[in-house]
């Protein structure tokens, strides 16, 4: 008998609940320098992960960074229960190279967050 490959699946997020978003750049010695995203996602079950990637375009302004929150679920069964699960994204950084992020779930923005100094 074969093995069947499994593998994870991208759903998506229309409609979906966020909460508590926050970003700082660290900028404390002795680096390199860090930025932090973070926030809650509310998904439909354990194994979904929610991940922040770049978006490609990233826009015309450089102090404002882009990302796509996308949903990954995981293979296997699991129990259909609403569940807050964080997303986060982190990147070395220049000095405090960015002043907002904002956080979309396809072409919606679902977050719209000042970036923090952490010195």
């Amino acid at each position: 008998m074969a093995d069947k490959e499994v593998q994870a699946s991208v759903l998506p997020c229309s409609d979906i609940k966020s909460r508590d978003w926050y970003a700082w750049i660290d900028l404390m010695p002795p680096g390199p320098n860090h930025l932090h995203v973070v926030g809650e996602v509310y998904v439909p079950n354990p194994g979904i992960n929610p991940i922040l990637v770049p978006r490609e375009p990233q826009g015309i302004n450089p102090r404002i960074l882009l990302l796509d929150l996308l949903l990954i679920q995981s293979p296997g069964i699991w129990p259909q229960v609403f569940v807050w699960k964080q997303a986060q994204y982190n990147k070395v950084v220049e000095g405090n190279q960015y002043d907002r992020v904002t956080i979309f779930c396809g072409e919606a923005i679902i977050a719209d967050i000042e970036v923090k100094i952490v010195q």
